[in-house]
């Protein structure tokens, strides 16, 4: 593997590429700019939400968080994630229970980003090819999810402009994550075997038991919710499917990055100037 960038060039790169990742949280905002776009495709976008989110739970998040600390710690970090979104959304009253989903779905993404910013950092310090395949395979996974978030926010009440501040502002936990990589380098890897399953927990108990009730405030019958609730869905979590596979080929592993402390392939210099 080629070796690790350091000084402005580890910090340039993984700033870019957080910038990046970033930027898609005004995806939903650019796709449905008119008011007949968002009556008509909020629902179907809640649904693939629900997929993705089960999906990268289940298909990403558990099996990594598995490999690299057990299955009993997974199970129990992942319990108290789902616990911990269960009871910020319960402790609100019913009749805001809808900005309590918001609430939840806000949390989780940022939680996401905040392990996503730390994973480009440390891919960057093991490798330049690393840190852009990881960068590429974090966008993949951010564009119908970020499109979810989107829905969920103005389907709770958000105005537009609201949702996408609110999407943003999430978002750039990215940029918390990559900064404690720069700044800690390998040390900080062990925060993303943890982070993994407690966002897993919160994902899984948005996805099932916050969207997916809340999808009965939009019905539809027959071929309709065929189409635009099951089919959703289906891709959601098909669309993680293929990810994690192409993910697994490509020899990346979203919440670890192999090697990192390796000699040979760390960077001599973790801060943003030259060593003297």
């Amino acid at each position: 593997m080629n070796a690790g960038l350091e000084g402005w060039g580890w910090w340039g790169a993984t700033l870019v590429g957080c910038a990046l990742v970033a930027s898609m949280a005004l995806v939903g905002p650019l796709l449905l700019r008119t008011a007949v776009q968002r009556q008509r495709w909020i629902p179907p976008l809640i649904a693939l939400a629900i997929g993705v989110l089960a999906g990268d739970a289940l298909l990403h998040l558990v099996p990594h968080a598995v490999d690299a600390m057990g299955l009993a710690p997974t199970v129990m970090l992942a319990a108290a994630g789902f616990g911990l979104f269960a009871t910020l959304r319960r402790l609100l009253p019913s009749a805001v229970r809808p900005a309590g989903t918001a609430a939840v779905s806000l949390g989780g993404d940022a939680l996401h980003n905040l392990g996503d910013g730390l994973l480009i950092a440390l891919a960057f310090a093991t490798s330049p090819v690393l840190g852009i395949a990881t960068v590429v395979a974090i966008l993949a996974h951010e564009l119908p999810q970020e499109l979810g978030d989107y829905a969920i926010l103005v389907d709770a009440g958000y105005s537009p402009r609201e949702a996408a501040r609110a999407n943003l502002g999430s978002a750039a936990s990215v940029f918390v994550g990559a900064l404690a990589g720069l700044v800690a380098g390998p040390a900080a890897e062990p925060a993303l075997q943890w982070l993994s399953p407690v966002a897993a927990g919160g994902f899984l108990y948005l996805a099932l038991f916050a969207l997916l009730p809340g999808l009965r405030r939009h019905p539809a019958q027959g071929a309709r919710w065929w189409r635009l609730r099951a089919l959703p869905v289906a891709m959601g979590v098909g669309a993680m499917a293929g990810l994690a596979v192409a993910e697994t080929r490509a020899g990346l592993d979203h919440g670890h990055v192999h090697g990192i402390n390796a000699p040979a392939e760390a960077p001599r210099n973790f801060a943003p100037w030259p060593r003297g």
